[in-house]
């Protein structure tokens, strides 16, 4: 056995691991066996594998689960199931049965006339049934219903609900459904007699809103499931469970899972679960027969009655030779498993140290407590009177209330009788030969005299204690005085006990009354109970609020029983009153004051937050109530005010003034007002953080609602902006108005702390509020959302939605480029609040005006580039195709379409100016168009299309929309190689350009009438006055010869005109807007398409 003991978590352990792998092995070859007699049937093995998975992956821990059998085939019961569980994953082979999975349970689904697998799938799933629920195809009639020949095979599932439902594929189910209504399952009986359940469905259908024909379609529904009931009520006679019809179609029931319809499961969970329970039965049968023999092993001897600690050291030996012999001792409660040692000790205690003290006492006080003590064991009582008298007890013997308890509770029944009837025939003895006596201490207690003016001239903190351990021996005589009125009350006293104690009565009965029920001792007793109570002087205090109301309770208490003393030793009251306030000031604020900050009040639980949801932000605002004028007014301000009278109550009445605790209270003002401060703060920056703002506001439809609710005082931001401002400014307009109004002490003692160096004179001081920090840093804010200014500011709002709707976005948008002056007002108020060490709320204002108007230039921006997408986008990119706009292009565009699109009528050129112009602004020096809004590749695609139409507009056209010659600026370029003299390029008789294959240090402007069809002729002339030519001719010749050219990057163009045979290269340099606008060369540092 001690083999056993010393092992038993390695042998249990070994035991339940064997149980475990026995179980397993024996199932595991059952298995093996089962799958080796069923090799002819379809393998479920995959739909196995698969429903586990998705099981794992939702992490369904339920086991509970629903089993159908369906009437039909497999397209009509994949079809209902999809319907009832439409969230549900379907596992199968193409055929019954199903695994239906949702996100809480797997369920099973066969056909009536399979249910081969049905076992092995729920074994494999490791599932429990808790309703079989029977659904009939009522579309396809079936005769042989067999439901009574199903249940028996399915009776050792234990299944407690069995429901009806029912199946159909017309299209008209919903409107059944509808008809019918929500209450449409019913519990059945094997009574046939239905009819009213199925004219109450009738009279629904009938009376319910539908046209003929989706009535005619519903009756014949019904008739139809009238018809499959009729066949399967004379097999619901059998069926000892209750029964339940669900009328509806395709529609799940609601009856709810009871666990208490599961039973023990043959699975091998279920029985390695029983199993270990078996092997722990074994286990507690062993150890009572071991703690038989321990009784017969184990007693105490050579204890030691003056000694605790010999004693506790016994019982320690003696409690582990129990731990030692009991298996899995720690399952034992240590009352059980100790019993048998405490009622030894309390025999001990009793017979070797509590007797022999009794039997030396001759006081009378002494000896009437241990025979109340011995009524109390005799009685085996213990209540508040018992607590009392083992303290007396205790102080008699050395030993603690704890030992007494236990011989109260443990001491053996034969003993406890043979010790009362002792100790009653010594009280006889005493009695009877008179042999007790007063001590001479018994007086002392019995009257005032230990409250004197000696005692009191004890220091404050030493003078409670003293005056606790005077009250003590006080206490004692009152206790005994009640424990015997108590005993005589409740129990029969025997005649010999009783004369002691009539005896007691009788010897201090005047003075004893006196004081026991005297207001002074009731004073003194309800005064020192409160103040050295255990809980009391341990107590934690999380707030300053906690502290206050500590205290003050406590020091009223104390004035409250002061004041009901009304006999002779009121004015001793009132000194020991005022020793048990310093104390309590004492202890309580000296443990507070080490703490670093002390909260003013409780934080109050998250539930209770005020809660705001603003206009268009992603996330809602919670701040805590305790941050609010209103909270400060209902819940801070009665803590100042109470405060205020404890203070005053502790110099009028106690001539106290706690200047730490005025130094604790300082310390939570400001830490409150830093924690407001703070949380308004975190309020406005949470809504400058939430970068999702500006998002949901990129539409007409969410601008045209901002700029309303912004515009509105009600609405949701507005709103909060309004609980920012009224909690934020704090202090009465009294208080500014009024400075010379008179301040009240704690204002005073406030006000001391802040400045030593002032005299508490209360005509001098200025009303000193206790939220000027919050009202200071919140000010420049709340003066702007109390002035015009920021009416304006949301005026400005309505202003740009007015202008938007009269206007339009393109116009708006243009109003506020030119500086509307509304605008340029409310950001120059804004600017105000603009500081730097506070300027979250200016952040906040701004940022809700600059997502406005940013949204108006998006919209205004986005609605033109869309006009021009949907209208002349495709004739502009047409004609960009064509030649010269496109240089690689063979087709050239006609005068007539390029004056057609362009021209300052043109079609191009018109929708351009009127969609884009109010967008832009125009740049004289670069002659070019601009805005810093165009920030999209889109947008920037767009901007320089317009830059390219104004210019071809401008180049092409006069002011008269008269086709103007296009300049060109031409210089020759020599070439020394070749042994031509002379060259000229030839746009027509007045304008071309010659060389004399000299550096010419300037260029010559030519004029290229486009419009006409002159012919563009390179021409070289040689020494011996031969020449030569290359002419190019029809629209646009001059740009034809430029494409032929070999131009390089500074523009120098070079032709090759062939000569008897040899190429000689003729060079000019030519520059020109056009062939800038165009694209063939490079327009400083934009492109233009």
């Amino acid at each position: 056995m001690t083999f056993i003991k010393n092992h038993q978590i390695l042998i249990i352990s070994l035991a339940i691991i064997v149980i475990i792998l026995s179980v397993m092995g024996i199932f595991f070859i059952r298995r093996w066996l089962k799958a080796s007699k069923s090799s002819n049937r379809k393998p479920i093995s995959k739909i196995v594998k698969r429903a586990k998975s998705v099981i794992k992956t939702n992490k369904i821990k339920n086991n509970l689960g629903e089993l159908y059998i369906f009437y039909g085939d497999y397209l009509a019961a994949k079809d209902y199931i999809m319907k009832i569980k439409p969230d549900a994953q379907i596992i199968d082979n193409d055929e019954l049965p199903l695994i239906v999975i949702d996100k809480n349970n797997s369920s099973l689904l066969f056909a009536n006339d399979d249910l081969s697998s049905l076992y092995k799938l729920k074994s494999k799933l490791n599932l429990q049934f808790y309703k079989l629920n029977f659904c009939i195809d009522i579309s396809n009639t079936h005769e042989n219903n067999n439901i009574n020949e199903i249940y028996k095979e399915l009776s050792k599932l234990r299944l407690k609900n069995f429901i009806i439902s029912f199946y159909t594929s017309s299209e008209h189910y919903q409107s059944y459904n509808n008809a019918i209504g929500k209450k449409s399952i019913f519990k059945l009986t094997s009574n046939e007699n239905s009819n009213n359940v199925d004219e109450a469905i009738l009279l629904k259908i009938l009376s319910h809103k539908d046209d003929v024909d989706d009535k005619y379609h519903n009756i014949k529904i019904l008739n139809q499931i009238r018809k499959t009931l009729k066949n399967i009520y004379p097999q619901l006679k059998s069926i000892d469970k209750d029964v339940f019809i669900n009328f509806s179609l395709n529609i799940p029931d609601n009856i709810i899972a009871k666990r208490d319809t599961i039973f023990f499961s043959s699975s091998p969970k279920g029985i390695i679960i029983n199993l270990i329970s078996l092997l722990f039965s074994c286990i507690f049968i062993i150890n009572i027969f071991q703690q038989i023999g321990l009784k017969d092993k184990i007693s105490i001897k050579n204890l030691d009655p003056s000694s605790e600690i010999n004693a506790h050291q016994i019982l320690k030996e003696a409690r582990k030779k129990i731990d030692d012999t009991l298996l899995l001792d720690i399952l034992y409660p240590k009352s059980i498993k100790y019993h048998f040692i405490y009622e030894q000790y309390a025999n001990a205690l009793l017979k070797n140290v509590i007797l022999p003290k009794y039997n030396d006492s001759y006081d009378l006080s002494m000896v009437t407590s241990f025979l109340i003590f011995f009524e109390y064991l005799n009685n085996k009582d213990v209540n508040q009177e018992t607590d009392g008298m083992l303290r007396i007890i205790s102080s008699f013997t050395n030993l603690s209330e704890k030992q007494l308890e236990v011989v109260i509770k443990y001491t053996n029944r034969d003993l406890k009788v043979e010790t009362v009837k002792t100790a009653i025939g010594r009280a006889n003895k005493l009695y009877t030969n008179r042999l007790l006596v007063v001590g001479e201490d018994s007086e002392s207690y019995l009257s005032t005299q230990g409250f004197n003016a000696e005692y009191l001239g004890i220091s404050n903190t030493k003078r409670a204690k003293f005056i606790n351990d005077i009250y003590i021996k006080y206490l004692y005589k009152c206790t005994i005085d009640n424990s015997i009125l108590d005993l005589k009350n409740n129990y029969i006293i025997p005649i010999e006990v009783n004369n002691i104690f009539s005896m007691y009565q009788e010897q201090f009965d005047t003075s004893s009354k006196k004081l026991c029920n005297s207001s002074y001792i009731s004073s003194v007793t309800k005064s020192v109970s409160l103040i050295f109570n255990q809980e009391e002087t341990e107590r934690k205090f999380e707030s300053f609020s906690d502290m206050l109301d500590h205290i003050y309770y406590l020091v009223k208490s104390l004035e409250k029983n002061a004041n009901d003393v009304t006999d002779e030793g009121k004015e001793q009251t009132g000194s020991i009153t005022v020793s048990l306030v310093n104390y309590v000031l004492n202890s309580v604020v000296n443990s507070t004051y080490n703490k670093d900050e002390l909260p003013l009040i409780n934080p109050v639980s998250k539930k209770l937050y005020m809660e705001f949801a603003p206009n268009f932000y992603s996330k809602k605002i919670l701040i805590s109530p305790i941050y609010s004028k209103e909270y400060i007014k209902d819940n801070i301000e009665p803590i100042n005010k109470k405060f205020d009278r404890l203070l005053n109550n502790l110099k009028s009445n106690f001539n106290i003034e706690p200047d730490f605790m005025i130094a604790i209270y300082k310390s939570s003002i400001n830490n409150y007002n830093a924690k407001y401060i703070n949380s308004y703060n975190r309020m406005i920056d949470r809504l400058n953080n939430d970068i999702e703002f500006s998002k949901n506001i990129s539409n007409k439809n969410a601008l045209n609602l901002y700029l309303l609710a912004m515009s509105s005082k009600d609405s949701s931001f507005n709103s909060l902006i309004e609980f920012y401002s009224s909690n934020t400014d704090l202090v009465s307009d009294e208080s500014e108005t009024n400075p010379t109004k008179k301040i009240n002490k704690l204002q005073q003692f406030y006000g001391k702390i802040v400045k030593l160096s002032k005299q508490n004179d209360s005509k001098e001081q200025n009303d000193v509020s206790l939220w000027t920090p919050v009202d200071n840093y919140f000010k420049e804010n709340d003066e702007y959302l109390k002035s015009k200014n920021y009416i304006d500011y949301r005026e400005v709002y309505k202003q740009l939605n007015n202008l938007i709707r009269e206007q339009g976005y393109s116009a708006t948008y243009k109003e506020i480029k030119q500086g509307y002056k509304p605008l340029q007002k409310v950001y120059s108020d804004l600017s105000e609040i603009n500081n730097p060490n506070n300027n979250n709320l200016y952040k906040l204002l701004k940022k809700h005006i600059d997502v406005a108007i940013d949204t108006i230039k998006t919209i205004a921006i986005q609605d033109a580039i869309t006009k021009l997408d949907n209208t002349v986008n495709v004739e502009y990119e047409f004609i960009n195709s064509q030649f010269p706009f496109n240089k690689d292009s063979n087709n050239i565009a006609t005068n007539e379409m390029i004056t057609k699109d362009f021209d300052s009528n043109g079609y191009i050129y018109s929708a351009f100016v009127e969609q884009l112009s109010p967008l832009l602004s125009y740049n004289k020096t670069d002659d070019k168009w601009y805005s810093n809004d165009f920030t999209t590749s889109e947008q920037v695609d767009y901007l320089n299309k317009y830059n390219k139409v104004y210019l071809l507009n401008k180049l092409l056209w006069d002011e008269k929309r008269n086709p103007q010659p296009i300049k060109f600026e031409i210089t020759p370029i020599p070439n020394k190689d070749n042994d031509y003299t002379f060259f000229s390029i030839i746009l027509d008789k007045q304008n071309y350009v010659n060389s004399l294959n000299i550096a010419y240090s300037n260029s010559m402007e030519i004029s290229y009438n486009w419009n006409s069809l002159e012919s563009t002729t390179i021409t070289i002339k040689f020494e011996d006055g031969s020449t030569d030519q290359i002419s190019y001719h029809g629209k646009w010749s001059i740009l034809k010869a430029i494409k032929d050219a070999n131009c390089d990057q500074s523009n120098i163009c070079t032709w090759e005109v062939k000569h008897n045979g040899k190429t000689y290269p003729v060079s000019f340099k030519i520059e020109s807007k056009f062939l800038q606008v165009l694209g063939w060369q490079k327009q400083g540092d934009t492109d233009v398409q």
